[in-house]
């Protein structure tokens, strides 16, 4: 069991990321704006948090870029309807360790938690190394 902070700005999104996360287990404080958020990862150093890209309030990057400085060792998981190959190269390059676009199927959410806990923390890459992207190929 891991505690899992999921910081959504869409309220059915946010509730349903909350729902299949508890579902596995784990204990989760769902948080609708990015601030708020942003505060419980400094306070509670979880496991994973679950930050969707768009906040009303905040970037999640922004999020992800200030909450590593408290909380060094937390995953991050960007969830976001942008699927731009440019948003996810800067997202795992600012340090998510997974990208879920939406619409996400239940699956995809279980799979990039489980990755979180059991991939080692790893920092953000330096300019100086190489990102590389495999992206699956989707059915038409």
């Amino acid at each position: 069991m891991a505690n899992i902070v999921v910081i959504e700005d869409h309220p059915p999104v946010l509730k349903l990321l909350s729902t299949l996360c508890r579902s596995q287990g784990h204990e989760v404080m769902a948080f609708d704006n990015g601030r708020a958020g942003l505060d419980a990862i400094r306070e509670m150093n979880p496991d994973v948090v679950l930050v969707d890209r768009r906040l009303g309030d905040i970037d999640g990057l922004d999020v992800m870029r200030d909450a590593r400085e408290a909380s060094p060792a937390t995953r991050f998981v960007m969830v976001s309807a942008c699927s731009e190959t440019r948003d996810i190269v800067t997202a795992i390059r600012r340090g998510a360790c997974d990208y879920v676009t939406k619409p996400f199927q239940a699956e995809e959410i279980y799979s990039a938690v489980d990755r979180a806990l059991t991939e080692p923390a790893n920092p953000p890459p330096t300019s100086r190394q190489k990102l590389i992207i495999l992206c699956p190929k989707k059915a038409a």
